[in-house]
């Protein structure tokens, strides 16, 4: 009976730490994880993954933009990535005259790449542990306010310190709730130019309704190139700044993956939870996701309508849409997944054999025995606080126009210290910019719908009627060009003031401001103390699977994950087979449909099998391998990620999960959870067939 039970605890709490589960910190690999991945069938060492004193794979891998990962793929700075990671940038670059999105980009040459104003590439030079440099100092007998004040400090000191020493940008990050921290070293690109860009009909192939679904036919991916100055670095957008020569840059692999080939994923993860207890799992399922959902039903609902109904409209809101839906549909395949895993009571079921032994020792129990318990407490206590904090988030500030208020609180703080009014012009430029991307009808409709359920939800007493409205959107100093700068060209500093004060938009602005900015107060310290029991019980649950590795939460960091190519069941009678190619895309075609019309040449190129060297046979036929699945462990911020073999080389770009394996940020189900990659045979053969790019194919290290 003791040998049971011993197996059954252990069981529950490294369920999820199979070889298939985990974000490892590459810079750990060597003590951690290389045995394990050469017994699954790694051919490369831990040093050619990270190593800081000779080129290694980490140096080909970068943060693309603030929130994705790409993967330098050729030795003059050519950067893969995903089409939704570059969307918002070509967006940007897109006119009615030159509309990128729908119409796709192929430089011809260098002198064609198009500057990406904002845009930047960062790499991480190395990783070091400061945990005893960021804790010392710390008092046990210190409150949450002191001992994060000093953190803090250390922090500040430690990260001044080494740029100092390096000439590098530098951040420390905490890992496993504070209980560990470590130092990046960084160095960022900014001239960056867009080389290659599919149209929607391919980068965007299959839209909403495919998103986060298999099989799956989308060719997202869009073709970067960092440029650097003559010695090689960081440099601002210059037309004699040359390509960037990297430390290393990936071999391209189009012999093909099979099933049950080993697979790894190099990226930057965003954000995950995976240690959380049955309260935080409840409060997800319970409060977070449903708000998050219903809020978000209601105004992608009106986008689209809108987006339909002008192409002016449509390039406005098209990467709002998709980042807005793309999290969406996320959070509803997370409650599914949760659901079928029966999450809340799986943990509470692990946290009640956590607490048998923790009560079987009296040591464990002074230290550990409330601490399940006192978590509960503090969801409990911020519920409505949070619930709150989204409603503002999600409907409050679904409002582009009302959240422009904060414009008007820059002007007041800096119109006092102006020698003239026409320092305000200043502000005129950034809303001309503002009007450009908004549609003020859309998104008028959208903050009446919104502002409903808000008070509907949360508070009737904040209730802002149909004539508030009116108000904020006709009469609003913000509401039109010409009426800002009406506003700017008063005279009177004063007279400026008493006039802003008197704005709708801003009245209503500041009040949500504030109401915002206190609830934070309280969340903040609610936060704090919850971190510091999450501290504890990583502590306690470490103690507890003693010899097991643990792997820390995703936070934004260089981590790499490892698998196999893999299909899946989802669900009873249905089987999801490993790979997609383009023949499945062509039956997906509608032309009556704006999510799955292919572009005329990808239909001519199917009916002449024009594939060249990225054609394979399937059932009989010639077709051109197009998405796998494996079992590697991703989540937001992985998107772009490079995914590898066995000998490390380049077989495909990630770019998103299935439906049903969507909890994996919160519990992964090895026999659920399943990455989505976009084969780099179809990459290349777009590049190169629907593209017309030969030139781009001939920079590349290509093997088969």
């Amino acid at each position: 009976m003791k040998v049971k039970l011993l197996f059954g605890l252990l069981f529950l709490f490294t369920r999820s730490l199979s070889a298939k589960e985990g974000m490892w910190l590459p810079f750990l690999l060597e003590k951690m994880n290389e045995k394990e991945m050469k017994s699954m069938g790694l051919k490369i060492t831990a040093k050619d993954i990270y190593d800081v004193n000779k080129g290694s794979l980490k140096d080909a891998v970068v943060i693309f933009g603030g929130g994705c990962t790409g993967e330098v793929i050729s030795e003059q700075g050519l950067v893969l990535t995903n089409h939704h990671c570059g969307y918002g940038t070509v967006q940007g670059l897109s006119s009615l005259q030159n509309n990128y999105l729908l119409q796709g980009f192929w430089a011809k040459n260098r002198d064609e790449e198009l500057p990406c104003p904002g845009l930047t590439v960062t790499f991480i030079a190395r990783i070091d542990d400061v945990s005893a440099k960021v804790k010392a100092g710390i008092d046990e007998a210190m409150n949450e306010t002191e001992r994060n004040k000093k953190v803090l400090s250390n922090i500040e000191l430690i990260e001044k310190e080494a740029e100092k020493s390096t000439g590098l940008s530098a951040q420390v990050k905490s890992f496993y709730y504070d209980n560990e921290y470590y130092l990046f070293l960084m160095e960022k690109y900014t001239d960056i130019r867009l080389v290659g860009f599919p149209p929607n009909g391919v980068g965007k192939f299959g839209g909403d309704t495919d998103n986060w679904a298999w099989p799956r036919h989308t060719g997202d991916f869009g073709l970067f190139r960092i440029y650097a100055n003559r010695q090689n670095k960081p440099a601002l957008y210059a037309k004699d700044n040359i390509p960037y020569k990297p430390k290393k840059s990936f071999t391209i692999n189009i012999k093909g993956v099979k099933e049950n080939d080993f697979s790894m994923v190099y990226g930057f993860p965003g954000s995950t939870a995976e240690y959380l207890t049955s309260d935080g799992v409840a409060e997800i399922m319970n409060v977070l996701d449903p708000a998050r959902i219903k809020l978000r039903e209601i105004r992608l609902s009106i986008m689209d309508e809108a987006m339909r109904s002008s192409e002016q409209i449509f390039i406005q809101y098209a990467s709002k849409q998709s980042r807005i839906a793309n999290y969406y549909k996320k959070w509803k395949g997370e409650l599914l997944g949760l659901k079928i895993n029966n999450a809340i009571h799986k943990k509470r079921r692990e946290e009640a054999l956590f607490q048998k032994w923790v009560t079987a020792d009296e040591s464990r129990s002074r230290q550990y025995s409330n601490l399940v318990e006192a978590i509960a407490k503090n969801y409990a206590e911020h519920k409505n606080a949070i619930l709150l904090n989204e409603y503002i988030n999600e409907a409050i500030w679904a409002s582009e126009l009302l959240k422009k208020g904060s414009i008007y609180g820059r002007m007041l703080s800096a119109i006092d210290t102006i020698k003239s009014i026409d320092s305000l012009k200043q502000y005129a430029k950034e809303m001309q910019s503002f009007y450009t991307s908004i549609s003020l009808p859309t998104d008028r409709k959208i903050s009446q719908k919104l502002f409903e359920m808000y008070a509907k939800d949360i508070s009737a007493d904040d209730l802002i009627d149909d004539a508030h409205i009116q108000e904020i959107y006709e009469k609003s100093f913000l509401s039109s060009l010409e009426k800002f700068n009406q506003l700017i060209q008063v005279e009177q500093k004063e007279d400026i003031k008493t006039l802003i004060k008197q704005d709708a938009a801003y009245k209503t602005f500041s009040y949500y401001d504030s109401l915002q900015k206190a609830n934070l107060v309280f969340l903040k310290q609610s936060v704090l103390q919850l971190n510091r029991l999450y501290s504890k019980y990583l502590v306690a649950l470490r103690e507890y699977n003693k010899g097991k590795q643990f792997y820390p939460d995703a936070n934004s960091t260089l981590r790499l994950t490892y698998g196999k190519v893999e299909g899946v069941v989802p669900q009873d009678g249905m089987i999801y087979t490993y790979f997609t190619t383009l023949d499945g895309a062509v039956r997906k075609h509608n032309e009556n449909s704006t999510e799955f019309t292919l572009p005329t040449k990808l239909l001519q190129l199917y009916e002449t099998k024009d594939y060249g060297q990225y054609a394979i046979q399937h059932k009989g036929q010639t077709t051109v391998p197009l998405a796998f699945l494996a079992s590697n462990h991703t989540t937001g911020g992985n998107s772009g990620s490079p995914v590898l073999n066995a000998k490390g080389e380049l077989v495909g770009t990630n770019f998103d999960r299935i439906w049903e394996g969507t909890m994996s940020d919160i519990l992964f189900d090895p026999n659920l959870c399943r990455n989505i990659t976009l084969d780099i045979r179809y990459t290349l053969f777009i590049i190169e067939k629907f593209g017309g790019a030969k030139w781009i194919i001939d920079e590349l290290n290509i093997v088969k």
